[in-house]
């Protein structure tokens, strides 16, 4: 879906219409038609996690000039924004960060890509959605997991398809997420992927 919530961290926000995302093991990616994003830690300040979102973005093989970034208030975090204009091999793109102190240790910030003259404008209301969730909100959200199953005496693709933690196209997803085919046989002691509570 468009929201991202991770429990343990307590953070939660949403993409704008028609942008996907997904987990990544220390960013999340984001992508539409009008940009792409991405959201990570920094260090422990605004103006370095600023910095070091730009030079992340490129690997330290040139500078980037940076202008001084604005200060502002986000859902009660201090938040730094800027944007620089950098030229690519496919034209001008701006290049913008917004980086939120999170706590006194934490900085987590969105860098954005956008065509020349567009800026935050397809993110903001990405931008604004970043929040803390509440104990509560965390407790109530569960997580999906891949388990790893062995396949006993009497299982079928269908009887272990129906276990996956999905609403719909269960049958669809476990032959995808197992590369088999919808007339499959299994064997019995043959290990396949579960998406499960």
């Amino acid at each position: 879906g468009p929201t991202f919530t991770h429990p343990d961290l307590r953070i939660q926000f949403t993409v704008p219409q028609g942008y996907l995302l997904s987990n990544g093991t220390d960013a999340v990616p984001v992508s539409g038609s009008a940009g792409k994003a991405q959201f990570r830690q920094g260090p422990p300040n605004l103006v370095q996690a600023i910095a070091f979102a730009y030079q992340q973005l490129t690997q330290g093989q040139f500078q980037i000039p940076v202008p001084p970034p604005q200060r502002t208030v986000i859902n009660g975090m201090n938040a730094a924004i800027t944007t620089a204009r950098v030229d690519t091999q496919s034209g001008p793109v701006d290049v913008s960060v917004v980086a939120y102190q999170w706590d006194p240790q934490r900085v987590y910030y969105f860098v954005m890509l956008t065509p020349n003259g567009y800026q935050i404008t397809p993110f903001i209301s990405m931008i604004n959605s970043l929040r803390r969730i509440s104990p509560a909100e965390a407790a109530a959200i569960r997580p999906r997991i891949i388990h790893v199953e062995t396949v006993r005496p009497g299982e079928t693709v269908q009887s272990l398809a129906s276990r996956m933690a999905y609403r719909d196209f269960k049958l669809e997803r476990f032959l995808s997420l197992n590369g088999l085919a919808a007339n499959g046989v299994l064997a019995v002691g043959q290990k396949v992927k579960l998406v499960v509570y």
